[in-house]
């Protein structure tokens, strides 16, 4: 800096350079002659606006580079708004003068020409701060982060993304849009941040800034001394949900504060009153009661002293095909107490989670998102702090672009214990199911993984050139809207424009679809077939292997989505079966069996056990029970030495086989009216029957056995059969939006359990392949269309479903 020559460094924003010439303009008036310059340039506040303020989060976000122009003598002094600068400062860089204060308040801007505030559209807001409070004031409305310099926002307002904003008074009057203001918000309702509305002057060490002595206030001095120290105990910065405002009433500075403990969400307001000389004092004996009571409200509804951290477990889910669930992740999600999931865990998966566990859907589609990041990494810890036991599950593996970097950073700075569960990304699962290798050695020796998702309007931040220059295959994960963004700066990069390239839908699902073109006409080849999301898009050498190596699509079941009902405590065999011909099955359980307590026609039979017979069973839930309240009872297996036993059909007979036991008696046809037939033509008369069944259950069997003289038959029921739904995945509609194909319903409970779960759904769109003919006539009552199997097993009936999706039904 020279007597003559003063740079002044400022931010390039129009309200910035405001702000930086209404400094300059008072230097020129106190040194007349002297040539005062402004230096603008970008910060990397400035530069990063997909992300809110307490997401970049850091010190210094929107001073780095003013900083550095200062120390390099780039230029003689910086202009700040003081609510962007951190709390911590560099000695060598003191602040000198702080101006007269604009006006503090926060604003709420409406779109230009309203004259009402349309409250069923989001209010565009820029810091958790404002949020908080906004809360208190107008529970009902939506909130969402908006970033961008004051006419950046404005012009998302006008478009009609917001119904509202959020903004600050003071850099609205400065840019002269005073009238754009609709509603005030006074300290006492929303709490500014530190320093709003006061614009500060930094200087080096040991320069001479005399100069500047007429332009600080000492009222704005005093206040942002009180601010900025509440802030600071507080260990606040910038971009923290903490807020101070300071003003002089009757003499006396008071102060207003708000704290907010992140790993709880409690806040707090309060505020002190005292002398302006004591305004350092007066911040931090604030920001210290404050964070009392927050802790001791946390203590008192946590009970932290009682109750040790949980865990936190990141899982991969995989690309939706439970079949590429890990081991590990299954085991870890079936013991979950809370389960915080997205949209992009398949179906399958999310029908895996214990029926106790909490479940927390937390959206995360396209930019669909139900709860932002932040909030989710705040649930993480509340959960794991109630000493649960908590899965965070993820599409995909948690590191791949899954964020699962800025859910542990809150967890470890809370010392909560985590591990991370890798899962299999779909970078390289979907290719394999298309038949795409992603790497192979006579066409390339690397894979490269890059997010394709950007901003509308943005411009990509990715080095084109150096991938071109990879020569390997490239995999652009959520990049679908941006998909002629991305080939058009491969082919400016220097890429080949015959260069293969595809697009592939819902990799490992029945909607799993491929379109293969060039990098030059794929973007015209997915406008005329078109896509959905999520796909990913691969463009490499290896993509046209594509047709040759195809073989998920070449299963006779591929394509297909079959619901496949079953009591709740089953595993399905007939899904496991279903998938292995390449169906993407939804496993649902319709219904649940709980044994019948406080039995006593159960008790006496137990009591006779070695008086009986026959036993029959007609259901492998009657044989599993049967045996449970044998044990209960303490009956010694050996009285049923004497006893033959029935069985309705296989699988009642291989649950029989598990207890060492094979069956005596199966009818060729397994449904009641046969097993009764059969087992009255092996009875000569006066033979005691126990038949251990459903509290409600088909009376065939009974008929056809009375048909024998002298029989004696306990028909004792031992379960009940509750009706079940799904609170994850809305069966109703998945029917009524044509997504699946076939229904399997392997007993009349089950269609029954079905039509309870899917009350008002058309039946008639629901396609049933059945087991029996019972379970085929529940079916035709509710007017579903439906196809009996052959034979009454999970084999005959997946031949059914071949045969059906052969001829394109």
């Amino acid at each position: 800096m020279t007597e003559h020559n003063i740079v002044i460094g400022s931010r390039g924003s129009r309200l910035a350079v405001i702000q930086s010439e209404m400094v300059r303009d008072f230097i020129r008036e106190k040194k007349p002659g002297c040539q005062v310059e402004i230096l603008t340039m970008k910060t990397t506040g400035d530069k990063i606006l997909d992300r809110t303020l307490e997401k970049i989060g850091g010190k210094g976000l929107f001073v780095k580079e003013l900083d550095k122009a200062l120390l390099d003598g780039c230029s003689d002094l910086s202009v700040h708004s003081l609510k962007d600068m951190p709390m911590e400062l560099s000695e060598e860089l003191p602040l000198l003068a702080f101006s007269k204060r604009e006006d503090p308040r926060d604003v709420l801007v409406l779109p230009e020409g309203a004259e009402k505030w349309d409250r069923t559209l989001p209010v565009g807001c820029s810091s958790q701060r404002r949020m908080l409070q906004l809360k208190e004031l107008y529970p009902d409305v939506i909130f969402l982060p908006v970033r961008g310099n004051i006419q950046t926002r404005l012009q998302k307002l006008q478009s009609g993304a917001y119904g509202a904003l959020i903004l600050a008074a003071a850099g609205l009057k400065r840019l002269g849009l005073e009238n754009r203001i609709y509603r005030y918000f006074e300290p006492d309702e929303i709490i500014p941040a530190a320093g709003q509305g006061i614009l500060a002057v930094q200087g080096r060490k040991g320069e001479d800034y005399a100069f500047l002595k007429a332009y600080n206030d000492p009222a704005a001095q005093t206040a942002q001394a009180a601010e900025r120290a509440f802030v600071k105990y507080l260990n606040g910065g910038c971009s923290s949900p903490i807020a101070a405002y300071a003003e002089m009433k009757n003499g006396k500075l008071l102060l207003r504060g708000l704290y907010y403990q992140e790993a709880t969400g409690i806040y707090k307001k309060g505020q002190i009153e005292g002398n302006p000389e004591d305004a350092e004092t007066m911040g931090m004996l604030l920001a210290e009661g404050l964070k009392k009571e927050c802790h001791a409200q946390s203590c008192t509804a946590v009970k932290e002293d009682d109750i040790k951290p949980g865990k936190v477990w990141l899982v991969g889910a995989g690309p939706s095909d439970p079949g590429l669930f890990t081991l590990k992740g299954k085991r870890v999600l079936q013991e979950a107490e809370v389960v915080v999931y997205d949209a992009l865990a398949g179906q399958a998966i999310l029908s895996m989670i214990p029926e106790d566990a909490e479940k927390i859907n937390v959206g995360k589609r396209a930019s669909h998102h139900l709860m932002p990041q932040e909030e989710i990494n705040k649930i993480l810890v509340k959960k794991a702090l109630e000493g649960k036991r908590v899965v965070r599950l993820k599409g995909g593996d948690p590191f791949l672009f899954g964020r699962g970097g800025e859910e542990l950073e809150l967890l470890k700075a809370h010392q909560i214990p985590y591990e991370v569960v890798p899962g299999v990304t779909s970078a390289i699962a979907v290719p394999a199911y298309n038949g795409i290798p992603v790497t192979h050695r006579d066409f390339c020796s690397s894979v490269h993984i890059i997010t394709g998702h950007k901003k509308k309007g943005d411009t990509y931040d990715i080095d084109f050139e150096a991938l071109v220059r990879t020569k390997g295959t490239l995999v652009f994960l959520m990049g679908v809207t941006a998909l002629a963004d991305i080939c058009d700066g491969l082919l400016k990069a220097g890429m080949p424009a015959d260069m293969p390239a595809a697009i592939l839908q819902q990799g490992t699902t029945a909607g799993q679809k491929r379109i293969s073109a060039t990098v030059s006409t794929l973007p015209e080849e997915v406008q005329k077939q078109g896509i959905q999301t999520p796909a990913i898009i691969v463009v490499g050498e290896v993509c046209a292997l594509a047709d040759r190596f195809a073989w998920h699509e070449a299963l006779p079941l591929a394509g297909r989505k079959i619901l496949v009902t079953r009591p709740k405590e089953l595993i399905s065999q007939m899904a496991e079966k279903l998938r292995r011909e390449g169906a993407e099955v939804l496993e649902l359980p319709a219904i649940k069996t709980e044994a019948i307590s406080e039995n006593q026609k159960l008790k006496q039979s137990m009591e006779a056990i070695q008086s009986y017979d026959w036993i029959v069973f007609t259901s492998p839930t009657g044989v599993r029970v049967f045996f449970e309240k044998l044990a209960e009872h303490e009956a010694d297996i050996r009285k049923l030495a004497a006893a033959k036993f029935a069985v309705i059909g296989s699988g009642s007979e291989k649950e029989l086989k598990k207890h060492g036991i094979l069956a005596d008696l199966k009818p060729e046809i397994f449904d009641g009216e046969h097993l009764g037939s059969s087992l009255a033509g092996a009875c000569t008369g006066e033979e005691r029957i126990l038949i251990p069944r459903a509290e409600t259950a088909n009376q065939e069997l009974i008929l056809e056995l009375q048909k024998v003289p002298d029989v004696q038959i306990d028909d004792v029921p031992t379960y009940r059969t509750l009706y079940e739904s799904s609170e994850l995945i809305d069966q109703k509609a998945e029917f009524e939006q044509g997504k699946i194909d076939f229904a399997v319903f392997t007993s009349a409970s089950t269609v029954r359990g079905f039509a309870q779960a899917t009350k008002g759904l058309d039946f008639s769109l629901v396609r049933a392949v059945c087991i029996g003919k019972q379970t085929k006539q529940a079916t035709d009552e509710l007017g579903m269309q439906s196809w009996m199997s052959e034979k009454a097993t999970m084999d005959s009936v997946l031949d059914k479903v071949k045969e059906l999706c052969r001829k394109q039904l």
